[in-house]
């Protein structure tokens, strides 16, 4: 069971930014634990996505563990894992307890720079009068590594509120993020900071939403990036049936457009909670949603466009069984257009599962489980897994392993 309720009440976790690589082609999937929290001063449930680092490494962030100070479970982490000779290290590079913030609680996704620096969103702290979330930049000098904030969210209709998502970033070093209240409506936003010469940041609202006409409400899940600079996202709520739509937003001559791609509607009686998309080499767009389908366990869907708008063909419907069930934290994809993603529960054990969806003769598409959690191995993975150049599998679970308190893993596919 997850030690923090916050995590799954608050956020359906989300955002890597997306990555076009070449898997490798092992016959049988091949799953290591790279590192189990103790909840001490290591970190305890991990709450974003891991991120490559330039070298080889991986970043990523606990939501607790590390020195008693916002609470006695700990501020959280910021962390290292290094593989030496053969193992796998982690190291603590900050506590957040040192960093004067109010409950920190990172979430999403991380991204890094080519330079090394590591950037994120926590859902909370920031301003010290609304602690409606701030943007963040990890960064080391001499050795040691410290804490920016880029953005404190002030809340109010100029602002977004308790960014959840977490960050993508495009060739030129721009961060995106989404907050699911806020901004001029109370209803989300879309936001960018750009990187100014002298080292500040400079933060724009790019869409404000649940305006006029049928727009989506509180986007949430993962944002993506194409080659041409649009963004993807998706809401759970709002468009044309009120049950959540898939947005691009585009820039244009300085100025960015909302276009609303598909509507959802009720699925077998329920609503379908979309967890981002992601742009495919063929032109289409891929997604999961945590409910929905026959079963009302998740879906894995195919947006395909045509004149004047898309159609959606179900790729899988989960069942609960080994196959898995509610695949929170979205998909990537690869060269070949096979989707990698993670089912929260269900599975060979219950706890949750890593899978593929590929496409096979004929145009059939089929999920295959590449490894079944078995709680000491981790338990209930909600953020999806990355991939490193060469088609390798990493992750997160923010409970289970040796202690209880989560894991990271490298799969192997």
């Amino acid at each position: 069971m997850c030690h923090s309720s916050f995590f799954l009440r608050f956020v359906s976790p989300v955002l890597t930014v997306l990555a076009m690589v070449s898997f490798s082609g092992a016959q049988t999937p091949s799953f290591k634990v790279l590192h189990s929290f103790s909840g001490g001063t290591d970190g305890a449930d991990p709450t974003t996505t891991l991120v490559l680092g330039t070298a080889g490494q991986f970043y990523g962030t606990t939501y607790g563990g590390g020195s008693s100070g916002c609470s006695s479970n700990g501020c959280g982490t910021a962390f290292e894992l290094l593989e030496k000779n053969g193992h796998w290290v982690e190291r603590v590079l900050l506590d957040f307890s040192t960093t004067n913030n109010f409950f920190p609680s990172p979430v999403g996704s991380l991204v890094a720079d080519a330079k090394g620096n590591v950037y994120g969103t926590d859902a909370y702290t920031g301003d010290p009068t609304c602690n409606c979330g701030a943007v963040f930049q990890l960064t080391m000098t001499g050795g040691v590594w410290s804490q920016n904030i880029l953005h404190n969210f002030l809340g109010g209709t100029s602002d977004g509120t308790y960014p959840g998502s977490g960050l993508v970033q495009d060739s030129a070093g721009n961060l995106y993020g989404a907050t699911p209240t806020g901004g001029t409506y109370n209803n989300g936003t879309v936001f960018e900071l750009t990187p100014n010469a002298d080292g500040t940041w400079a933060y724009a609202v790019l869409h404000s939403f649940g305006g006029p006409g049928f727009d989506g409400i509180s986007p949430n899940g993962r944002l993506t990036i194409d080659k041409f600079g649009n963004v993807y996202g998706t809401t759970p709520s709002g468009g044309l049936y009120g049950d959540g739509t898939v947005f691009r937003i585009a820039p244009s001559n300085g100025t960015w457009t909302e276009a609303i791609l598909y509507n959802f509607t009720l699925d077998f009686g329920t609503g379908q909670l979309p967890e981002g998309v992601v742009p495919g080499a063929d032109g289409n767009l891929y997604g999961s949603t945590v409910f929905g389908g026959e079963y009302q366990l998740g879906t894995i869907y195919k947006l395909t466009p045509a004149v004047g708008y898309w159609n959606r063909t179900v790729l899988h419907t989960f069942t609960g069984g080994n196959d898995g069930a509610y695949p929170y934290g979205g998909l990537i994809i690869d060269k070949a257009g096979t989707l990698y993603g993670t089912g929260s529960f269900g599975g060979m054990h219950g706890y949750g599962t890593v899978f593929k969806v590929s496409e096979g003769a004929q145009g059939r598409w089929k999920l295959m489980t590449l490894h079944a959690f078995a709680g000491t191995d981790g338990s209930y993975p909600q953020l999806g897994v990355i991939a490193d150049p060469s088609g390798n599998l990493y992750g997160v679970t923010n409970s289970g392993g040796q202690s209880g308190w989560g894991v990271a893993f490298e799969l192997v596919p």
